[in-house]
């Protein structure tokens, strides 16, 4: 006899459905963007979060002062220099949100493309461009809950820690050590959301070309100590 069983039909959530999925049940989630991979409307909401959160954070007062304390370190800055400094150090806020505004998808297709070039084309992946872009613009989801935590502090009354706005960076547990100090620069450029997103990138990765999340995981996030310690030798100054 014929086997008449109807195929299981993959879920269509719509863009609240998605957004809310990414959070809660990631995998299923995937799996009905890499069926039909949609990027826009997730993008496009995401962006505007992540701009007024730069916002918010480069203009407070907290932040302010911080960088105009950083610039008047250098001792080869003449008095024009500096007050030069200080405009632009105004002006940072609104040229950081409509940077991430006008940069952030041009960022994730760097990010989707490099991801592709090693999955796709290394690895014998067959994902398209499309939903691999997908993946990561709905990844990003996770990652805006970064600003969100840090301008939500900053509005609480929360100081900087150093040069880094307050957040779930590893650099509160070496309030002890100089602020410029390498370990607490390598520490603070760990966000742990940002590890949460890692692992939700990952685990969309693995939807998409099937494979275990575990693997991929360890392997984004061996990429991201390496960018941390990256930035916490360029800021520390060593």
């Amino acid at each position: 006899m014929a086997d008449t069983t109807t195929p299981t039909a993959v879920a269509d959530p719509g863009l609240l459905s998605r957004i809310i999925g990414v959070l809660t049940s990631p995998r299923e989630t995937f799996a009905a963007i890499a069926a039909r991979p949609r990027w826009l409307g997730v993008m496009t909401i995401t962006l505007a979060i992540t701009a007024a959160c730069q916002y918010v954070i480069l203009s407070s007062a907290g932040m302010q002062d911080v960088m105009i304390e950083q610039a008047s370190r250098n001792p080869n800055m003449s008095d024009a220099q500096f007050a030069a400094a200080e405009q632009f150090i105004a002006r940072l806020p609104a040229v950081f949100a409509g940077a991430t505004l006008i940069l952030g998808p041009l960022f994730t297709a760097i990010l989707a493309g490099l991801l592709m070039l090693v999955f796709s084309t290394l690895m014998g992946g067959a994902a398209t461009f499309k939903q691999v872009y997908s993946v990561v613009a709905h990844s990003g989801v996770v990652s805006t809950l970064s600003g969100l935590l840090s301008a939500g502090l900053i509005a609480l009354g929360a100081p900087p820690v150093g040069p880094n706005p307050p957040g779930a960076n590893l650099g509160v547990f070496v309030p002890f050590l100089e602020e410029t100090s390498f370990v607490t620069q390598f520490l603070s450029a760990i966000d742990l959301v940002l590890v949460w997103w890692v692992v939700t990138l990952s685990m969309g990765l693995a939807v998409l070309y099937k494979r275990r999340t575990g693997g991929i995981a360890t392997s984004l996030i061996c990429v991201y100590v390496l960018l941390a310690l990256v930035i916490g030798f360029v800021r520390s100054g060593s």
